[in-house]
């Protein structure tokens, strides 16, 4: 149902990718937004919401989910 209170056709509808790359990592209740790329090893924590795309090598957290610090291919944390 529409705003207007009119039933929604197949007009209104938008199919969109999401991809997630290798090796990355998504924690259990997180929300990955449709149209949203999760690099190649990127650590998503626990409950997030990514409302935008995810770099590579990267650990990020929260709603939104915001960039905490660059890792490795381990998780570990780079300097």
């Amino acid at each position: 149902i529409k705003v207007d209170g009119s039933p929604r056709g197949m007009d209104d509808v938008s199919v969109t990718t999401t991809t997630l790359k290798r090796g990355c990592s998504i924690g259990a209740g997180s929300v990955i937004l449709p149209g949203v790329t999760i690099g190649e090893f990127a650590m998503v924590g626990a409950g997030s919401v990514v409302t935008k795309d995810i770099p590579p090598f990267t650990l990020y957290f929260g709603n939104p989910a915001k960039f905490i610090r660059r890792i490795d291919e381990k998780g570990e944390a780079v300097s």
